[in-house]
């Protein structure tokens, strides 16, 4: 009898310390004690985090429904002066849930810890959970709630949860979700103890244990190259700078993504290695190849210092580039860590590399001090504890670097050092640490250098023109013309000038120009026979008889800038969306000639790696898809 009683009180006790059928998802994950600081904020030194205003779909907070029987529960409790509202907006920015006000009694309101931790009550169970506001979705997709407030500065949400549960009431983590967090410890000396889960675009999951950070005000946000996203910027991209240099990518959540929405991703495997491209010349630009099943990011280290592995702040260079899948090409302008080309003494260049998917920068503004680091877990497909974080401070006077694997102290930084800077700190899902090491050789000096090479319209005509520096046994030149980019014909073949260290210039006169849009390039050929190809300029004939507007872009997928190639478009104004139907940038070819011509447009700072649709209206709508990388 005696041990009856005994199992009866553990029982109770169990039940009571327990949370009873807790369901919640926000306050939960950012304190996980009462004692832990850190709540949801808006507003704060007018960031545009969850504002109405905010027309950015980067800054939104997001929930995912998959299945109209689902249902949201979610409540509030603020902290402060100020008053606020919030509403509804479905996956096509339609309002569904009309402006409310953010309530200080009743519906809606989280009266404490306990109830924010334990989740909203549903048919009054459980008891000690909070009265939600309760909203039933009419189809699916991501919807997001925005807010509004009377504050000039930070509204500060004390307590936050927002719960999706299915047709059984069974609550499904993972489905809230922001490109970039707003949250707040509320003083310089609080410490963060949540956990973020992100996803990346080839579908790997991490776990980031922020242990005890002292950001005070903070964004989080993730990305695949850093504070940096110049085209060809490498290492430099990934450097911790001064300034906020934060550039928001991948999906973050509080829990692990729902796997049947968010599913994992595979590893790519090699189909052909990585090797140079030849030929290789002095003072010219290098070209490595590589053949990959799937997505990812190269690294390689060019070792011209003689001792293995980079230095940093020596004449090692790292190339860093994300690769798509297939095949591949990763460009390096044959200068060392100091800005100077390889001297011609050097016989070979040794090279080592790696390659990683699930690649994950987390570049945080004005995080002030960390004194444990960030401790990662990798979630899926791969699982296990991620020892060697990276990181690059070598911008500030007394920073770490550690691009190897060398230090574990997870990117620590003392008392205020990250004040005012952006503090990058990356990882990987997955790494084939040896990607091919190898050694290559030059085949010598480059045979040219290429002043310009251009293509223009002239008395219906194409004149072709190009200039050159320097030439050593440069016997001759091939024009080669081309109607889409990628199949070329020779057209007519020029001498060149052997061996020369004056400027020589070249011209010719293509007197049949394709329709449309042509695409002309050189190839330069040696007295030995070996050659290579200029880059590729692109030109439009005009029919005057042809009157409609025509609309070509190039290359595609751009890559740092497009060039519209327009054809009888004046008067006709156009504008790029996004996928989601915002109008990004839009412009009216007024200074091209009738409407017809080139128009460059710098992608690098204006628009974000995707697919957008570019639309021209005249009488007519003229539509093309493009893909910015």
């Amino acid at each position: 009898m005696k041990n009856t009683k005994k199992s009866i009180v553990l029982i109770f006790i169990w039940i009571v310390l327990s949370p009873i059928n807790s369901k919640a998802e926000g306050t939960k994950e950012f304190r996980p004690t009462s004692s832990d600081v850190g709540n949801l904020q808006i507003n704060d030194k007018n960031r545009p985090f969850a504002m109405e205003s905010n027309t950015d779909p980067f800054h939104r907070l997001y929930f995912h429904i998959n299945d109209t029987s689902e249902t949201v529960y979610f409540g509030f409790q603020h902290i402060g002066s100020g008053n606020a509202t919030f509403r509804i907006k479905n996956p096509s920015g339609v309002v569904v849930y009309s402006r409310t006000a953010i309530p200080s009694n009743g519906e809606g309101y989280i009266k404490s810890y306990g109830e924010a931790v334990t989740g909203p009550k549903i048919d009054n169970k459980p008891p000690q959970g909070y009265d939600p506001f309760q909203f039933i979705p009419n189809t699916t997709g991501d919807f997001y709630i925005e807010f509004t407030t009377n504050l000039s500065n930070a509204y500060h949400f004390d307590l936050f949860d927002l719960t999706v549960v299915d047709n059984n009431d069974n609550s499904i983590p993972g489905r809230l979700w922001s490109y970039a967090w707003d949250l707040n410890t509320r003083s310089s000396g609080g410490k963060y103890n949540g956990k973020f889960h992100v996803y990346t675009d080839d579908e790997f999951v991490s776990e980031i244990d922020m242990n005890g950070i002292q950001p005070y005000g903070f964004v989080i946000s993730c990305n695949n190259t850093g504070p940096g996203d110049t085209i060809g910027g490498n290492n430099e991209n990934r450097k911790s700078v001064a300034g906020n240099s934060t550039r928001p990518q991948y999906k973050i959540f509080l829990n692990d993504p729902d796997s049947s929405i968010y599913p994992s991703g595979s590893f790519p495997e090699i189909i052909d290695s990585l090797d140079v491209v030849r030929p290789v010349y002095y003072n010219d630009t290098v070209k490595f190849s590589v053949n990959m099943s799937g997505p990812g990011t190269i690294e390689m280290i060019i070792d011209l210092n003689g001792i293995a592995g980079y230095q940093s702040g020596s004449i090692d260079v790292i190339l860093v580039k994300n690769i798509n899948a297939g095949y591949d090409t990763i460009p390096w302008d044959g200068k060392d860590g100091n800005g100077n080309y390889v001297d011609q003494s050097t016989p070979t260049v040794l090279i080592t590399s790696s390659f990683s998917s699930g690649i994950t920068h987390l570049p945080l503004y004005d995080p002030e001090t960390h004194l444990n680091g960030f401790l990662v877990n990798r979630i899926r497909p791969v699982i296990g504890f991620v020892n060697y974080l990276h990181w690059d401070d070598s911008n500030f006077d007394e920073g770490t670097v550690n691009i190897g694997d060398s230090l574990e102290t997870g990117h620590s930084f003392p008392n205020n050092f990250g004040n005012e800077r952006t503090m990058n700190t990356w990882w990987d899902s997955y790494k084939l640490n040896v990607l091919r090491d190898f050694e290559f050789s030059y085949d010598g000096v480059l045979p040219i250098e290429l002043l310009f090479f251009d293509a223009k319209i002239k008395d219906d005509k194409v004149e072709i023109t190009w200039s050159t520096a320097s030439e050593i046994n440069n016997d001759y030149f091939n024009i080669e013309k081309s109607q889409d980019g990628k199949n070329f014909e020779v057209i007519a073949s020029i001498n060149g000038s052997g061996t020369s260290n004056i400027q020589h210039d070249y011209s010719f006169i293509d007197k049949n120009p394709v329709k449309g849009t042509a695409y002309y390039r050189l190839k330069q050929t040696d007295y030995d026979g070996k050659y290579e190809y200029s880059y590729i300029v692109a030109v439009i004939y005009i029919n005057n008889k042809d009157t409609e507007c025509k609309l070509n872009v190039y290359p595609n997928p751009c890559i740092g800038k497009c060039i519209f190639l327009l054809e009888n478009c004046e008067n006709v104004k156009f504008s790029i969306f996004d996928a989601l139907g915002n109008v990004v940038y839009s412009f009216e070819p007024k200074e091209l000639d009738k409407g017809s011509g080139s128009f460059t447009f710098n992608v690098q700072g204006n628009l974000k790696p995707g697919m957008y649709i570019v639309r021209g209206l005249d009488t007519r709508v003229h539509t093309k898809k493009i893909i910015i990388k």
